[in-house]
């Protein structure tokens, strides 16, 4: 009798050790399975995904991980092999690589207004006032580059009469601070830092209130996506529509609570949390419905095929573009 009670314990036991280690294969399956990594350069728009992974939002649903850099061209040469899974761009970029072929989706659009025209030493109330003045610009055929010219044109002022400087964004903001440019499209937290450090620099036209003008005072511009690989979106769709929910979430948050979400962007941004908190009020981080947001991409992909259709690929998106 007790050979036999033995007996069972051991086999019990075996069984108790076996299904243990199959749930710990199991387990291992899974958390790869549902491993999440998102690239972002610094801007508000990744606040949502930092707020997620500092406050465990998605324990249990996704190993988030949430990296930091303004290397756009790395991060869709990642997400193209798919070596991270979501990716935060500007929302031409994404556009354009769509139409070269890349397997991306747009999950959301959520960044409306964040570029201004500084001037130095003097106070532009029209673009009229940039008549023999410099502008510059981060990049010729890029969205500030498009910006700058489309209102030039619709303001009735000649592209000749302005003498356009291309300089990548952190050494035209340092030439500008030096009084060597007269006027400079920054996008924030460039702005906040320019107005900060410079008493001569002045805060002269809000180009998503220029935009307005032209379109029924409507103001909002599409800037900034969140985008999706195909292949992520494929075998993880259900997935994909919580994290979407929970960023739409993320961006209540960080409406509702500057102060705080200041404080967790200077965690990664390496600029002061003050600075951010004012930079933010000049950024419209939201979301719209699906119409509003299909309407403001068509109106604003519109008007860059007219004048820089490379922006976008040469075509207008179709619907597979859209998640």
């Amino acid at each position: 009798m007790m050979k036999t009670v033995s007996f069972k314990k051991i086999v019990l036991s075996l069984l108790i050790v076996l299904t243990i280690l199959g749930m710990a294969y199991h387990q291992t399956e899974v958390s790869a399975a549902e491993k999440l990594t998102i690239q972002s350069p610094p801007i508000m728009a990744a606040l949502p995904f930092l707020w997620m992974q500092d406050e465990g939002k998605l324990d249990g649903i996704v190993d988030l991980e949430v990296k930091i850099s303004p290397d756009h061209k790395r991060a869709l040469a990642l997400i193209a092999k798919d070596e991270i899974d979501m990716m935060i761009t500007g929302l031409n970029v994404g556009a354009k690589v769509y139409n070269k072929g890349i397997d991306l989706k747009l999950m959301n659009v959520n960044t409306w207004a964040v570029d201004y025209l500084l001037t130095y030493d003097f106070k532009a109330e029209s673009w009229e006032d940039l008549k023999g003045k410099t502008l510059a610009l981060p990049l010729k055929g890029g969205p500030l580059d498009f910006l700058a010219r489309y209102l030039l044109i619709e303001n009735d002022v000649n592209l000749d009469e302005i003498d356009f400087v291309y300089r990548p964004l952190p050494n035209a903001a340092k030439y500008f601070m030096a009084g060597k440019l007269d006027s400079i499209i920054l996008p924030e937290p460039l702005v906040t830092v320019n107005m900060i450090n410079n008493k001569k620099a002045h805060l002269s036209l809000d180009i998503q209130k220029e935009w307005g003008k032209l379109h029924e005072e409507d103001n909002r511009i599409p800037f900034v996506g969140l985008f999706v690989s195909g292949n992520y979106l494929k075998e993880n769709r259900e997935i994909s529509k919580i994290i979407n929910g929970m960023y739409l979430k993320g961006i209540e948050w960080v409406n509702e609570n500057p102060e705080a979400a200041a404080k967790l962007a200077s965690k990664y941004f390496a600029m002061p949390a003050k600075v951010l908190q004012t930079a933010f009020k000049r950024v419209d981080l939201n979301y719209y419905s699906e119409g509003d947001t299909e309407k403001l991409i068509n109106e604003y992909f519109s008007e860059i095929l007219n004048m820089y259709p490379e922006m976008l690929g040469g075509n207008m998106p179709d619907e597979g573009f859209y998640f």
